[in-house]
């Protein structure tokens, strides 16, 4: 659950914090828990609802806001220190972090906590087509912008 709401906020401190709130509502809404899906799909709902909370409470764009935050430093000196590293996961992390939220969220529920379509939906509580669309767009943009970032760096080079 933490890894989800992490990826959601970019922010260590709000998604402990968040988890948190997340397990106690599970707790209180336990007797609410059907059994319709599994048991870490509805507590994975329960951390993705407490998430959206949090983004809501900010009043600023998700993709966009979070991004600036979590990277203050000018993008010159964060691409040189990135490539001096050689941490190619650093530069596709930062990039899924500028995607907009609803294809970033497709593709760290689908790559990164390996979840069904039919998870994904019930989570997300969106058709699986749809779904599908967000992360056929997503990982066609992320594709972009590592293209790009990858060109721009071989002209600094």
């Amino acid at each position: 659950m933490f890894n989800l709401v992490y990826r959601m906020l970019q922010n260590y401190d709000e998604a402990n914090e968040v988890t948190q709130d997340a397990f106690l509502a599970a707790w209180q809404g336990l007797h609410s828990f059907r059994g319709d899906a599994r048991f870490s799909t509805w507590l994975h709902r329960i951390a993705y609802n407490c998430a959206l909370k949090q983004i809501e409470q900010r009043k600023k764009d998700a993709a966009l806001q979070v991004a600036i935050q979590a990277e203050a430093v000018d993008s010159d000196e964060r691409i040189g220190a990135e490539l001096e590293a050689h941490d190619r996961q650093a530069v596709v992390r930062e990039h899924i972090s500028t995607l907009p939220a609803k294809y970033r969220i497709v593709l760290v529920l689908r790559h990164l906590q390996e979840m069904t379509y039919e998870e994904m939906a019930e989570i997300l509580t969106m058709p699986i087509g749809t779904i599908k669309t967000h992360l056929f767009r997503a990982r066609n943009l992320l594709k972009e912008r590592l293209e790009a970032f990858d060109q721009e760096w071989k002209t600094r080079g």
